[in-house]
């Protein structure tokens, strides 16, 4: 190969060009042969009208070049050409000059070949670095041609290939170049995928001092951005662990999943994590893009109360990170550009529902809403930033370059602020619940209260009542029979120990059966209760002690100490009976009355128990009742007698 001389603007014109005519016979037939020479000619015109291209001259080159617009571009869509074959077809390939900034084949499932001269017009040897500035290409194979068409360099590298095949330990690819003094050094790049899915291909050509300082700032630049995602990661860890609040975990794996994806994405991960699983690093990035979808559907979900706002929308935002995420797993049988074919698009549609949704939400009044659609927007708009500096929309600066690392951070910062306040807001909210169930079970309390009070008086009262029924009669309400046994038991055993005598008696209706017979059993209770209340008026000393012993038989316990005393009192009550006038046409005295045995005691050993007590008394009544009724008859139990 002869050498090149330098042209103008410092600039060393190409040995080749458009083969302007091969080209065109791969897309024209000729039907005659007046039909070729017309090709031949008319390709000739084409090939002497286009301007010759020309090696950049690396001498007075600025510190970092974009190289993206000054390459030539073949594409090699059966993937036929080796460097061997590309070197000795070069005059005849189809070669076009770069009109993109930045490059980017995205889906394609051909090769790519690039081409550039560097010329060193200086008397001393140069050496630049050339940069491929996207981590994530799959193969990148790189040839420095001299000036006789010879190899003289070769690399094999690219993201399917260990991270030490790379000619510099950098997250991207860098190629240092070696310039002889006085010569030319063509470089040849293929660029191939696994299936057909190209990144973007920012191609810089730089000074190892340009190289050191943009090294530098990124690195400055990463340790910011991904020690304050880190930072963040483990506070909100550390709080979830206090006080066991979920939107903090939902948080902290959101931004978890979104550390791993921007540290894989960036070339960090491969070159520091797992530099020897090339395999696995290209399947962690689509995977870690589907998991970060459902962590964001889940965490803004939560974030936003979507469940109870808007359970529609959640359930969308749940269906599309779900397509996300099933769009990821052909990446475990090596299948990608199918994968980002769908997931861009679902990613689009989860963005725009997160920024309506947060929008809606906004406009209804919800702070945390607001707080959400701004950190969104953030976001947003610095990979819009980033993307468009990529596709070459926009210049190349530290704005656009780190755009997608402001605005995540600005976001998570944002996020973790506004995280703080609804955990302050729900602890407000709870608090206030637990004012108010402390109120109300108050209130409760004091009302259950009130009502064990009512209850416990009524139970009480209840209880007096059953304690009065099972201690007396229900109709006359005197003391029944059993407390006739109870009562003067104790009392026979207290006159005994005292010495006192004791006067009891036995009362009988007289002729009753009759008089139930002819006025009725209802008018036979009513003289039951009227003799009842009329014991009660008479015999009411503190001593006296009245019973209904069974049917119209009644016990009386007088509280007196002489036969004579108890005589006068029953006589007296026998005259009240008669003188209440209630007719009894049974009766030979024509109203009711009463006839009683009355038994004095003093002799104990004579009645030791209250049955032998009652025994003397009821013989007693029934004599008076032989003696014509209405009428008292009395014993007295002496001692000696």
């Amino acid at each position: 190969m002869p050498a090149w001389p330098v042209g103008k603007a410092g600039r060393v014109p190409l040995s080749y060009g458009y083969d302007a005519g091969a080209h065109l016979t791969r897309h024209t037939s000729p039907f005659s042969s007046v039909a070729s020479r017309l090709c031949w000619a008319l390709a000739l015109l084409c090939l002497l009208a286009l301007p010759a291209q020309a090696a950049i001259e690396v001498t007075g080159m600025p510190g970092e070049l974009n190289l993206g617009p000054r390459v030539a571009v073949l594409e090699d869509p059966d993937r036929e050409l080796d460097i061997a074959s590309l070197l000795a077809r070069r005059d005849r390939l189809p070669w076009r000059a770069s009109d993109q900034d930045t490059l980017n084949f995205s889906f394609s499932s051909s090769a790519w070949w690039l081409e550039v001269d560097l010329a060193n017009a200086s008397a001393a040897p140069e050496r630049r670095l050339l940069e491929l500035a996207m981590p994530l290409h799959d193969y990148l194979d790189a040839w420095l041609v001299d000036e006789r068409g010879e190899v003289v360099q070769a690399w094999q590298t690219g993201n399917r290939r260990d991270f030490d095949s790379r000619p510099v330990a950098h997250r991207t690819f860098v190629l240092p170049i070696a310039l002889p003094p006085g010569e030319t050094r063509r470089v040849i790049l293929r660029l191939d995928t696994h299936d057909g899915l190209y990144d973007a291909t920012p191609l810089y050509l730089m000074d190892d001092a340009s190289f050191l300082a943009k090294t530098q700032r990124e690195l400055m630049a990463f340790s910011l951005y991904f020690g304050a995602l880190l930072a963040l990661l483990i506070y909100n860890l550390l709080l979830y662990v206090a006080t066991r609040e979920r939107p903090l975990l939902l948080y902290v794996i959101y931004l978890g999943t979104f550390f791993v994806l921007m540290f894989a994405a960036r070339g960090f991960a491969f070159q520091y994590w797992w530099p020897t699983l090339p395999t696995f690093n290209n399947q962690m990035i689509p995977l870690n893009i589907g998991l970060f979808a459902i962590t964001l559907a889940i965490f803004s979900s939560n974030y936003l109360s979507l469940q109870r706002q808007a359970p529609g929308v959640a359930r969308a935002l749940y269906g599309v990170a779900g397509v996300c995420l099933a769009s990821a797993l052909p990446a475990l049988l090596g299948h990608y550009a199918p994968i980002f074919r769908l997931m861009i698009p679902a990613a689009i549609v989860l963005s725009t529902l997160l920024l309506g949704v947060a929008a809606w939400l906004s406009w209804r009044g919800d702070v945390l809403a607001r707080i959400f659609l701004v950190a969104w927007s953030v976001l947003l708009v610095g990979v819009s930033l980033y993307f468009l500096r990529v596709a070459g929309v926009l210049p190349y600066n530290a704005v656009t370059e780190y755009a997608v690392q402001a605005g995540s951070g600005l976001e998570f910062l944002m996020l973790a602020l506004g995280l703080a306040w609804k955990i302050n807001r729900l602890k407000n909210e709870k608090l206030a619940a637990e004012r108010a169930t402390h109120e109300m079970q108050r209130t409760l309390n004091q009302q259950l209260e009130a009502q064990v009070r009512a209850r416990t008086s009524d139970l009480e009262a209840a209880n007096r009542q059953l304690v009065a029924l099972s201690r007396t009669d229900p109709l006359t309400g005197l003391l029944n029979r059993r407390q006739f046994h109870a009562l003067v038991d104790d009392e026979l055993q207290r006159r005994r120990r005292h010495g006192r005598p004791l006067l009891f008696a036995v009362m009988d209706i007289d002729a009753f059966k009759a008089y139930n017979d002819t006025y009725g059993h209802q008018a036979g209770d009513e003289v039951l209760v009227r003799v009842a209340a009329l014991l009660e008026r008479h015999f009411r000393r503190a001593g006296d002690r009245l019973f209904r012993l069974g049917g119209e038989e009644f016990g009386l316990m007088l509280e007196a100490d002489t036969l004579a005393a108890g005589l006068q009192a029953l006589e007296q009550f026998r005259a009240a009976i008669e003188g209440l006038g209630i007719p009894h046409a049974g009766s030979g005295h024509g109203v009711v009355t009463a006839s009683f045995g009355l038994v004095a005691c003093e002799d104990f050993d004579r009645v030791p128990d209250t049955q032998a007590l009652y025994v003397q008394a009821d013989q007693a009544m029934y004599e008076a009742k032989g003696r014509e009724r209405n009428r008292i008859v009395t014993r007295h139990l002496a001692f000696g007698a």
